[in-house]
């Protein structure tokens, strides 16, 4: 429990440092493009489970839209190597590696206990990771913006489709009583 608080913790304060350039990506045609993605695979997913089951309420579970979500991760980790060659996207790694230069703690090295190779070979190991590091993050926000996106546009949809409901309840019922007065 306690890791999962510190998580929630780290991650709150990481989204708060990176809320605008996420935010910026919400117009970008490729977010867009990833999201109707996404819409396009749960709602198959939504058929096929409704297909396969009788849901009295039509609502799909939270386990099963986990489902649905895991697979589609999955599928999207295949196209990281195509992100990977795509502008934006190396633009998106280039804006990121600065914001994570903005945030990263110095490290001290002991040049003294190590010789220079050690040193150089340290320092690409750690511009590796960190670069691997950097696209994983990356992804993960891509795919949760594209997650927090779709859920406000349903919530959206729902209120809207509410209201109508309700607008349509009152028409009925001031039809009825405008009948029931002619009678």
């Amino acid at each position: 429990i306690q890791d999962a608080e510190e998580n929630e913790i780290l991650w709150n304060f990481w989204m708060g440092n990176y809320r605008n350039i996420l935010e910026s990506w919400k117009s970008e045609e490729w977010f867009q493009n990833l999201k109707n993605e996404w819409k396009k695979e749960r709602q198959k997913n939504h058929n096929k489970i409704e297909e396969n089951t009788l849901k009295e309420s039509g609502m799909i579970s939270i386990e099963c839209e986990k489902d649905i979500w895991k697979k589609w991760i999955s599928k999207q980790a295949t196209l990281i190597e195509n992100f990977k060659q795509k502008d934006w996207f190396k633009s998106l790694i280039e804006e990121q590696d600065k914001e994570e230069d903005n945030y990263e703690i110095n490290e001290y090295i002991n040049v003294l206990n190590t010789n220079m190779n050690e040193v150089e070979k340290e320092k690409k190991y750690h511009e590796f990771f960190r670069k691997k590091n950097i696209i994983n993050k990356l992804m993960v926000q891509m795919h949760m913006m594209v997650l927090e996106e779709c859920k406000k546009e349903k919530i959206i949809e729902n209120k809207e489709l509410c209201i109508d409901n309700y607008i349509q309840n009152i028409h009925k019922k001031n039809n009825y009583d405008e009948k029931s007065n002619i009678l």
